[in-house]
C-alpha cells in the first residue's frame, strides 16, 4: 500500500540548466557547412536557420525563468544571446548576408531589451547590459561595413532612427551608450555618400511604456 501511494506522487519538474539551453550544436559537420556556405541561397538558408535558433533559445529561457518563478541574471541572458555571435559573422561574410546579420543582431539587443529588469536599478544588471551591448555594437560595426560595400537600397536613414529609438528608451534607466559605434559608421559614410543628413535630430527620450519591437 505505500508502495502504490509512493507511486502516485507526482515526480519534480526537471529544471534545465541555462547552459544546456546554449549548448546547442551546429546543424551540419563543418565540411558540409563550407559547402553549403558556397551555394547560391546560402545567406539566406543560414539567416534562417539562426532565426530559428534564436527564436527557440530565446523561448527557452523565458520558459525557464517562468519555471524557476525567478528571473534569470541579465549576464545569463547575454550570455547565451552572444553565442550566436560567430554565425553571425560567418552570415556577414556571405553575399547578401549582411543585411541579414544586421536585423539578427539587432535582435539579439531586442531579446535583452524585452527580457524585463530595466527598472530595477541593479548596478550589476546595468552593467551586465552595457558589457553585451558593447559587444553587439562591435559585431555590427564589421557587418555596416559590409553592407554599405553590397550597395544595396538601404535605408540607412530609417535605420538610424530606429536604433535611436531604442537607445532613448534605454537612457531613461541609466543604460547608455547604445550602438555608438554602429551610428557613427552609419552616418559617417552617409556624409561620405552626401546622402540624407548625416546627424538627424535626436528623438524624444521616452518614459515608461514598453522597449521598441524588432520583430
Amino acid at each position: 500500500m505505500a508502495c502504490d501511494l509512493v507511486c502516485l506522487l507526482p515526480l519534480p519538474r526537471k529544471i534545465p540548466n541555462i547552459a544546456s539551453l546554449t549548448s546547442r550544436k551546429t546543424d551540419v559537420p563543418p565540411t558540409i557547412a563550407k559547402y553549403m556556405d558556397s551555394q547560391h541561397e546560402a545567406a539566406t538558408t543560414l539567416n534562417a536557420q539562426l532565426d530559428r535558433k534564436i527564436t527557440i533559445v530565446n523561448f527557452d529561457l523565458h520558459r525557464l525563468q517562468d519555471d524557476l518563478n525567478d528571473s534569470i541574471s541579465s549576464s545569463h541572458f547575454a550570455s547565451a544571446m552572444s553565442k550566436f555571435l560567430p554565425d553571425i559573422a560567418r552570415l556577414a561574410a556571405l553575399p547578401t548576408g549582411p543585411r541579414y546579420a544586421f536585423d539578427l543582431i539587432l535582435k539579439l539587443g531586442g531579446n535583452l531589451n524585452s527580457h524585463g529588469g530595466l527598472d530595477t536599478s541593479d548596478a550589476t544588471d546595468i552593467a551586465a547590459r552595457r558589457d553585451f551591448y558593447a559587444k553587439l555594437d562591435s559585431a555590427m560595426v564589421d557587418v555596416v561595413r559590409r553592407r554599405f560595400g553590397e550597395n544595396e537600397d538601404w535605408p540607412v536613414q530609417r535605420e538610424i532612427k530606429r536604433i535611436e529609438k531604442t537607445a532613448a528608451y534605454l537612457k531613461n534607466f541609466g543604460v547608455e551608450p547604445y550602438f555608438p559605434g554602429t551610428l557613427d559608421a552609419m552616418r559617417r559614410e552617409m556624409e561620405y555618400r552626401g546622402g540624407a543628413s548625416a546627424a538627424p535630430a535626436p528623438l524624444q527620450q521616452q518614459h515608461g511604456g514598453s522597449p521598441p519591437r524588432y520583430q
